[in-house]
């Protein structure tokens, strides 16, 4: 059985109430507002319970943001790729209007690894970089 990959785009931080109010609506509506190639993506708003590892004044870790699942098929034809595209321009305008940095990573279901692949700011990867980097994981899987 082939593992799963899970494309996930994440506010870079754990310090998130001053912008979940803002980001979580504007994520969803990125979300109903388009058709996915592949599958559509989800929004996440997950607020990790209290590790005892934590040193004094960290906060847990707080997923906001977007999975997207990638089809695990090395000869597919890679349409899926502009769901990903459309992804990090989407994040560089929320960074654009809420100064949040974002990062964009690969998680595998199988193995629990995961890997952050580049964060959005002002720049978005070129569609040849993108595809490098996800045929990386694909042959990898």
């Amino acid at each position: 059985m082939k593992s799963q990959l899970t494309l996930y785009a994440y506010v870079d931080g754990s310090d998130l109430k001053g912008v979940e109010a803002e980001l979580e609506p504007a994520l969803t509506r990125f979300v109903q507002s388009r058709e996915w190639h592949f599958r559509r993506a989800r929004v996440v708003n997950q607020r990790h319970e209290h590790d005892p590892t934590l040193r004094p004044g960290d906060l847990p870790d707080w997923d906001l943001g977007l999975n997207l699942e990638v089809p695990m098929v090395q000869d597919h034809r890679f349409d899926w790729l502009a769901d990903i595209e459309d992804i990090a321009k989407f994040l560089r305008r929320l960074h654009t209007k809420t100064g949040c940095e974002f990062v964009v990573g690969v998680a595998d279901s199988e193995t629990g690894v995961s890997e952050d692949l580049f964060y959005v700011s002002t720049n978005v990867p070129e569609r040849d970089k993108l595809l490098a980097i996800m045929r990386r994981w694909l042959d990898a899987g």
